[in-house]
């Protein structure tokens, strides 16, 4: 169980630093660009975002799921 555990720490951790690296190269793009072309890109960035969010909430559910059916398969007496 602690295994899988570390799995989804490093999965988390991981996540984070890959949002850090995009975060960068939008804020560089968007510094590059007109006014109206970076109001046209932000709104893309933003639909994406949230299509990632509503990814990772899906993903995260299913990883919860996956932990409580081990759990109950590893201790059925609970």
């Amino acid at each position: 169980m602690m295994g899988l555990f570390a799995v989804l720490v490093i999965v988390a951790v991981g996540g984070r630093a890959i949002d850090a690296v995009r975060l960068s190269q939008a804020e560089s793009i968007l510094a590059r660009l007109p006014d109206a072309d970076a109001r046209a890109y932000y709104d893309v960035l933003r639909r994406r975002v949230r299509k990632v969010l509503v990814m990772r909430a899906l993903a995260l559910i299913s990883l919860l799921c996956i932990f409580w059916v081990f759990r109950q398969r590893l201790m059925p007496g609970r």
